[in-house]
């Protein structure tokens, strides 16, 4: 005989605002997580994040065009008393989305409905993200961190003339490889134009094959269609 479970599955969620803000990492869970902080650009403020698979997130979404911001750790939830931050906040295509990364996107069924139904009147999509899925992408995330570190450093650089000129070449040539345009032996004489077509990759405009293989003089550049 089958007893009844009366065991209460109501989920109850409160959240004092849902303005995405970076929740700062408690110090005793910045000693229990892979705690690193890092500075990006679709962030103005500097990124914590719990986890490799965070980090790798957060530069996959540098190089995703489509994204035009995102937040670590955005908002503070009560999940029935419980405290709850999700992973990341994203603006990507004007739809905001709110992600949580988790082993093999292992997430309480009851808990992800309700947080589906909670953001759903605020125009917001709650989704879980394997880790695995993330981190098998180490190359590109790593080529993208190279890329964002390097935009970072020089962010103050003006380029936006020879933007124009090089994406004009780049356009009727159908291509081009980094070397071609960046001297190997004199980076800083060709540092403008190394920094422009950086630029233009992050904003989507040239393109490269960033997932088997490291960024470097060799790598293609492409015009985005």
């Amino acid at each position: 005989m089958n007893l009844p479970d009366n065991r209460d599955t109501t989920v109850r969620i409160r959240a004092p605002s849902l303005t995405p803000c970076q929740v700062k990492t408690n110090p005793r869970f910045q000693i229990a997580t892979d705690y690193r902080v890092a500075q990006l650009l679709k962030h103005a403020e500097p990124c914590e994040f719990h986890s490799l698979a965070e980090y790798y997130h957060a530069l996959l979404l540098e190089g995703d065009p489509s994204v035009t911001r995102y937040v670590p750790q955005p908002f503070f939830f009560k999940i029935n008393g419980r405290h709850y931050t999700p992973d990341c906040y994203i603006v990507r295509d004007g739809q905001e989305e709110v992600v949580e990364l988790r082993p093999k996107a292992k997430f309480d069924e009851h808990r992800r409905q309700a947080l589906v139904a909670f953001l759903r009147p605020h125009r917001m999509r709650f989704v879980v993200i394997s880790n695995e899925a993330v981190v098998s992408r180490r190359i590109e995330a790593e080529n993208w961190q190279m890329i964002v570190q390097a935009l970072a450093i020089h962010r103050d650089l003006d380029t936006g003339c020879r933007e124009l000129e090089l994406l004009d070449q780049v356009v009727r040539n159908g291509g081009t490889c980094l070397g071609e345009r960046v001297l190997p032996g004199d980076r800083q004489s060709s540092r403008v134009d190394e920094i422009a077509l950086l630029r233009l990759m992050h904003r989507g405009k040239l393109t490269a094959d960033l997932t088997t293989h490291r960024f470097g003089f060799g790598t293609e550049l492409r015009p985005c269609l």
